[in-house]
């Protein structure tokens, strides 16, 4: 595994973690995990801060908003500093009191951080549970199929259920074995699952699920994809329709996954604009009319970039941007051409337009998005203020599940505390 991915996966294993005890004793294998996924969220808190005055104020967000362990926030701040984002001031005790900060951006900070959880030597199952959360984030994947898709040599059964526990993979049970996917996917009714593996077989729905997150908007046809066909026809994931030269409709599927709960509730029309530009600009990429689209990641800069903001008259826009159009994420202008009849999209320039536009780029560029991963607005305003008025937050708790041990795993802890075995 790239260090890229360990890194980008230890902050999904600490996401998933985040509702429960963090004292349960069923999460000491993934301790070391789960303090790299905690720095990657801290990092995310702080960038463009540049210096933090009051480490104690940072340390009470970090918990009550991050969930981050109160006893491992200074083994954080060490994984920051050694990974050179952050330069720490310590008071005479060598506490850390104060911090300037030197975040780079994503690509640079889970590469930094995946290297930082190699050289901590996780446990094995510590390996294993990352190779099957970037299994998960491809697609489902049927139980039985772990060791010889993912490479797990003896902790399945564990990781199952830790993973089922602690969020951190969903069981769809079926009358054929078990079904994981991933608590991040945007699936929309997954108890389908369980039709699509009697269907179509374990191999053909892994397949195209693969192909699906290389190539997020992918157009789909009974006869080229008849798994992710039916898994639309079965309300399991989306894909916006959009027209062709020949009037005829094609879907593209996209099957987002995210950290972001949000979008998949609340904000569920800002995800929703993000699929249908996905949808709208593949179709351009592919099925372009007169001329085909050479990136789709240049036509949503165009429309981003301030400066610009809309694109060029074509006879194939009207077409091919009508969804976008339909949604309020664009606007048709007129041809400003001498005599032209053709349409001009122009991008409507709202918050919530903007962010189905960076989701949309993120789709397409990764096959995957980096909403979640930054602390929230509201969150990184709290460091503004001190740490005085902030510790009262110290006294609030929620109810947090707490996943226990089997007593068999608790007899290896103990055979393992008096020298008869190890973990």
């Amino acid at each position: 595994m790239e260090n890229y991915e360990a890194g980008l996966r230890s902050q999904d294993v600490h996401q998933g973690l985040r509702n429960m005890d963090p004292h349960s004793p069923a999460l000491v294998p993934l301790t070391k995990t789960r303090l790299v996924g905690s720095a990657a969220d801290v990092a995310s808190l702080i960038r463009g801060r540049e210096v933090v005055q009051d480490v104690s104020a940072l340390q009470v967000i970090a918990v009550r908003e991050l969930d981050v362990a109160p006893s491992s926030f200074e083994q954080v701040l060490e994984v920051l500093e050694t990974a050179g984002f952050v330069d720490l001031a310590r008071n005479s005790r060598g506490e850390p009191v104060g911090l300037t900060e030197n975040v780079p951006v994503y690509r640079t900070l889970y590469e930094d951080l995946g290297a930082a959880w190699r050289e901590s030597r996780p446990r094995q199952i510590e390996e294993e549970m990352l190779a099957v959360v970037r299994r998960l984030a491809k697609g489902p994947i049927p139980v039985e199929s772990l060791v010889s898709e993912v490479g797990i040599d003896s902790h399945s059964d564990e990781i199952v259920m830790l993973g089922r526990d602690s969020s951190i993979l969903r069981v769809e049970s079926t009358l054929d074995g078990d079904i994981l996917y991933s608590p991040f996917s945007a699936f929309e009714n997954p108890s389908v699952l369980n039709d699509l593996l009697l269907e179509h077989g374990s191999t053909q729905m892994q397949d195209e699920f693969e192909k699906l997150h290389g190539h997020q908007g992918l157009p789909i046809t009974a006869g080229a994809y008849p798994m992710l066909t039916d898994a639309v026809a079965r309300g399991l994931i989306s894909a916006p329709s959009v027209a062709l030269p020949d009037g005829k409709e094609m879907a593209f599927a996209v099957l987002p996954y995210t950290l972001d709960r949000e979008l998949l509730t609340g904000r569920k029309p800002v995800l929703d604009k993000a699929l249908a530009i996905v949808a709208c600009v593949r179709c351009g990429q592919q099925f372009g009319g007169s001329t085909n689209v050479a990136s789709a990641l240049s036509i949503l800069s165009a429309l981003l970039d301030p400066a610009r903001g809309r694109l060029a008259p074509h006879s194939s826009h009207e077409r091919q941007y009508a969804l976008m159009r339909n949604l309020g994420v664009i606007r048709f202008g007129a041809d400003p051409y001498p005599g032209g009849t053709w349409v001009q999209p122009v991008f409507v320039d709202t918050p919530d337009n903007r962010e189905a536009m960076v989701i949309a780029r993120e789709l397409i560029a990764s096959g995957e998005m980096m909403a979640g991963r930054t602390p929230s607005l509201e969150t990184r305003q709290l460091l503004d203020l001190d740490a005085s008025y902030l510790r009262p937050i110290q006294t609030v708790s929620r109810t947090r599940a707490r996943p226990d041990v089997s007593p068999t795993q608790y007899r290896g802890f103990w055979d393992a505390l008096m020298g008869r075995g190890s973990l």
